[in-house]
């Protein structure tokens, strides 16, 4: 079974370390692993802001792919971000709808099957 489970915060910095990634000055980060057992098959680690800022992703394939970008970008979209943005070109296939050059609206990735994004 394939897990996608957050980094631990502790974690986050030594990541951005190895990556060679600065993230933005005092951004909220969010990290995500998709492991099966013990093997890791992607991760992926954003920033808050607005818009907020995809740093780096990487997995096997497109679905996993989605699936970690959702799981990284939905507690900043619930935290009032609007839109999101790649730091770079993914480096890896992604499903129709996201923006990867410029950016993207977060309601098209959470929206409910309607199409509209639900009023607060």
């Amino acid at each position: 079974m394939i897990q996608i489970l957050p980094i631990p915060a502790g974690e986050l910095a030594g990541l951005c370390d190895e990556k060679q990634i600065t993230p933005p000055p005092g951004a909220e980060l969010t990290g995500w692993t998709a492991a099966q057992g013990e093997t890791v098959l992607g991760r992926c680690l954003a920033a808050g802001g607005e818009p907020c800022l995809i740093l780096w992703a990487e997995a096997e394939d497109a679905a996993l792919a989605d699936g970690l970008l959702r799981a990284a970008l939905h507690p900043l979209y619930e935290a009032g971000a609007r839109r999101y943005r790649f730091a770079a070109p993914p480096p890896l296939p992604l499903p129709e709808g996201y923006a990867t050059t410029g950016e993207g609206e977060l309601a098209e990735l959470f929206a409910p099957c309607g199409g509209r994004e639900v009023q607060r």
